[in-house]
């Protein structure tokens, strides 16, 4: 990335602050009392003169539909003042004694924050009232900002930072932060961390707790200005006739030489697309974002001008240009043979083997981020929330749930799939709420106890429909998967699915499915750990290490970032931003697209060929997902697992079909949907339906099943005799008990009545009837 760079004169003294509107009007202030009005274009639309000195002009947010039209501004006489959109002052607020320095409102628009320099840091109602004196810190408060929730406030306390707690009794932190005076911070709403900006010329980058996740080398000049884009995934930092634009982990996307002097404030527009800085001489400098690069297998498309997007086939070498003459570019999304690309009114879908006839629509709001899956995309914005489009331009769905902020959620805590959408909670980062994508109606939630959850990614290829595969991390950096369809087990209290999860790995830096496959690629522990079936690790944990390889990462560095894995390539960004690519073995993607297609003895000679037990480990998982018997003995023949082979062969021996899926869901650690495999049958199958709560250990179940079916009810009673007698123990049960006073049973009969059942269930699978007499 890199920035285009407007400078504006228009002013004749040091402007002090610029402050974008939410329906993108820039205002100005300057020493020469004028506040000018600017479009997103640069353009000038009209000047305010003012009677005071300006140090800080905050616009009221947009919480609704209609755009705000009143701003608060900070003056050097100690005042703060609410001014309309038109210029007239519609109230006029003593605050402190000596200059007010700063101002800032809250996110939810009902309070004030002002910082003097008597140094006292002070709330006030959005009428202007006095809420609380926060805290007096004995000399000038330079800068300071809300934290996301507004129940914090992050105050710049000479060489310090403290974040102070609006509510009492609550513990207040505070650090050592620079080795100067601190100029500037700004706290993020979307990602939560925190940078800084001092005398010692360096900036820095740390979490909510306080601990240093990055700092720059010292630059020329001190750090006068920084601020977040509104999605948290850059920051600009502003200096003596320098701007820089960095990633959210530090490193730095481009470097600009200015002729502003000091930039003295800077601020991003709604849409994340710019940025206006107020320099030091007297001019207005607007930095626009632009060359963002997008690659997809053959296809790259980059963001050359503000409205001109180029898309760019590297296979045969044509390039195109897009121009959008209406409005400036915002998001593009690229991926599954699909562009699709947003400015701040409408959105272009394009297919990529036709660029000329696109399908537009207007949108309400520009969105922050963008993910595309196979059959549908999704958008986030202000005003709208998560919608899910169809690649037609129709609006699926716009799904909801109790706690939803937009404002919230980064592209890490959203995925989505072909009929699935995950969400982490706004509310508690410990529930991952599940959502179907296509209406979005809420399935349920997934609670993670251990820590908050702070990324989550779903399969894009499943064998089946019913096959989705969440990965997700946690603050304590571990790895865990689960699958979403076996959460059999019901919703526990609250909502919460009994949806089972699996460690995969701990100190996991990155993850990412591949755009094909269910292959799972994370940076752990200096390596790249590939998982070729994770959801293996749910079935049967001996194959999980037989479906992994690894391989040395040394090269990436420390905190490298997993940016893609589509077909056999992955990209990886080391701390550093350079981007880094290793390319896979075809091997998987071969196995995948034979299993998608039926062709399992192709498959087999593909692991024949490549002797290779991470294949023969990835088909067996594979063979069992889709119940392919003989493929799935096959490849457990070759990795030498006999107990898994003998119980395959078992399966295999059962007469009817229903009894070979129900024991292959048991093996799946399915017992519910097992028992209703066998249920459903037609006619049911009672007997092995009882047999398997009977091997399970679950006897209510297994007597409940014999009762309302009105058979093997003495089956029940001698093997629960029989257990009881093993261990020395007494009956306990009153149902029990009961049925052992009215039911006498022989050992011989029970014996002849289970030869009996499996006749029957024999000679039914042959299509000859018959049934038990």
């Amino acid at each position: 990335m890199r920035l285009d760079i407007l400078t504006k004169q228009e002013h004749t003294d040091i402007v002090s602050a610029v402050a974008w509107s939410p329906d993108g009007q820039l205002l100005s202030s300057s020493d020469d009392k004028v506040i000018c009005r600017w479009g997103a274009d640069g353009e000038s639309q009209g000047k305010i003169p003012i009677s005071v000195f300006v140090t800080g002009i905050a616009w009221f947010p947009s919480t609704g539909k209609q755009a705000p039209d009143t701003f608060a501004m900070s003056c050097s006489d100690g005042t703060f003042r609410f001014v309309s959109r038109s210029g007239r002052e519609e109230k006029k607020v003593a605050a402190h004694s000596g200059a007010v320095i700063l101002i800032r409102w809250s996110h939810d628009g009902a309070a004030i924050l002002t910082a003097g320099e008597d140094g006292d840091i002070k709330i006030w109602s959005k009428s202007g009232n006095l809420r609380s004196t926060l805290v007096s810190t004995g000399q000038s408060v330079y800068c300071s900002c809300w934290g996301p929730d507004d129940d914090q406030v992050l105050i710049g306390n000479g060489k310090t930072l403290m974040i102070k707690t609006v509510q009492a009794n609550r513990k207040n932190l505070q650090w050592n932060a620079h080795d100067g005076i601190v100029l500037c911070v700004d706290w993020n709403v979307a990602n939560g961390l925190i940078v800084s900006g001092g005398e010692d010329c360096c900036y820095k980058v740390w979490d909510a707790f306080g601990r240093q996740l990055y700092s720059s080398r010292p630059m020329e000049h001190v750090i006068t200005s920084i601020g977040w884009s509104p999605n948290g995934e850059s920051f600009a930092v502003g200096s003596y006739n320098i701007v820089r634009l960095c990633d959210k982990a530090g490193w730095t996307h481009c470097r600009q030489r200015l002729q502003s002097g000091s930039v003295l404030n800077l601020a991003w527009t709604s849409d994340g697309t710019q940025f206006a800085c107020a320099g030091g001489n007297g001019s207005v400098v607007f930095a626009q974002v632009v060359d963002r690069r997008f690659e997809w297998k053959n296809t790259e498309v980059t963001l050359i001008e503000s409205r001109k997007i180029r898309v760019q086939d590297v296979a045969n070498e044509a390039i195109e240009d897009l121009e959008f003459s209406r409005d400036r570019v915002v998001e593009i999304g690229l991926g599954f043979d699909y562009l699709v690309v947003t400015t701040t009114t409408q959105c272009f879908i394009y297919g990529l083997q036709n660029l000329n006839t696109p399908i537009i629509f207007e949108i309400r709001a520009p969105p922050h981020f963008m993910h595309i899956c196979r059959r549908h995309f999704l958008t986030l914005d202000q005003i709208s929330g998560i919608q899910i489009v169809s690649f037609e331009g129709r609006v699926l769905s716009t799904p909801k749930f109790q706690g939803l902020r937009p404002e919230y959620l980064t592209r890490d805590l959203v995925s989505l799939s072909a009929d699935t959408l995950v969400v982490v909670d706004s509310v508690d980062a410990k529930n991952i709420q599940i959502l179907d994508a296509s209406s979005g109606r809420a399935i349920g939630k997934l609670n993670h106890s251990a820590a908050e959850v702070t990324a989550v990614h779903l399969n894009q290829h499943s064998l089946g429909p019913q096959e989705r595969i969440l990965a997700f991390v946690d603050r304590n950096r571990d790895l865990y998967v689960a699958s979403l369809h076996t959460g059999g087990g019901g919703a526990a209290q609250g909502g919460a699915l009994n949806i089972p999860t699996f460690k995969l790995h701990a100190h996991v830096d990155s993850f990412i499915f591949n755009d094909e496959t269910n292959v799972l690629v994370g940076l752990a522990d200096g390596c790249l750990k590939y998982w070729y079936q994770p959801e293996v690790a749910l079935v049967d944990k001996d194959l999980l290490s037989l479906t992994t390889s690894s391989v040395d990462a040394a090269e990436y560095g420390r905190s490298a970032q997993i940016l893609a894995y589509t077909g056999n390539r992955i990209s990886v960004r080391k701390v550093d931003g350079s981007i880094l690519f290793t390319n896979t073995s075809p091997d998987v993607p071969l196995l995948y697209e034979l299993a998608r297609a039926g062709r399992w003895d192709e498959a087999t000679r593909l692991c024949r060929h490549q002797k290779s037990s991470t294949l023969w480990g990835t088909l067996a998982s594979m063979a069992l997902a889709k119940k392919q018997l003989d493929s799935a003995e096959t490849a457990l023949a070759e990795l030498n697992e006999v107990a898994k082979v003998e119980y395959i062969q078992y399966i295999k021996a059962i007469p009817s079909e229903e009894g070979k899926q129900a024991e292959l869901a048991l093996y799946r650690r399915q017992p519910d949907e097992a028992e209703r495999i066998l249920l459903q049958a037609s006619p049911p199958l009672a007997y092995r339906a009882i047999k398997l709560n009977l091997n399970l250990f679950r006897w209510q179940r297994a007597l409940d099943l014999a009762v309302k079916h009105k058979i093997h009810i003495d089956t029940v009673l001698a093997y629960r005799q029989k257990y009881l007698q093993s261990f020395e123990r007494e009956e306990t049960n009153q149902k029990f008990l009961q049925y052992f006073k009215q039911v006498n049973f022989h050992w011989d009969d029970i014996v002849q009545n289970e030869q009996r059942e499996i006749e029957d269930e024999s000679q039914r699978s042959r299509g000859g009837g018959g049934g038990r007499k």
